[in-house]
């Protein structure tokens, strides 16, 4: 999602964790869109100029929850599974934790 998804979501009702994966420099992402060879250099130059508004606005405070560095897929993987299931595993404790003390109470 980009910037403005970002904002539109924020300002709605909707409950939604941030994360932002970021490359590990400019000039990496470069190599790896021309390394695919499969964008003109139009398309590349605006891709560019677009992840340096982003990674400008991923230094916001407060914007996202988990600012990720691409600079290793595996780590990368990891550290958002990490992110998305101890967060999803704490709810589901939460929850499991209510309902039992509801029934105790009960």
């Amino acid at each position: 999602m980009n910037e403005q998804g970002v904002k539109q979501i924020k300002n709605s009702h909707i409950e939604a964790r941030y994360v932002f994966i970021a490359p590990p420099s400019m000039d990496v992402l470069e190599q790896r869109l021309r390394g695919r060879g499969t964008e003109k250099e139009e398309s590349v130059q605006k891709r560019l100029a677009q992840a340096r508004n982003e990674l400008e606005y991923s230094e916001t405070p407060g914007v996202h929850d988990l600012i990720i560095v691409n600079d290793d897929l595996e780590n990368a993987y990891t550290e958002l599974e990490e992110f998305v299931f101890t967060k999803r595993t704490q709810d589901q404790g939460a929850t499991d934790e209510g309902a039992a003390g509801e029934s105790v109470q009960d």
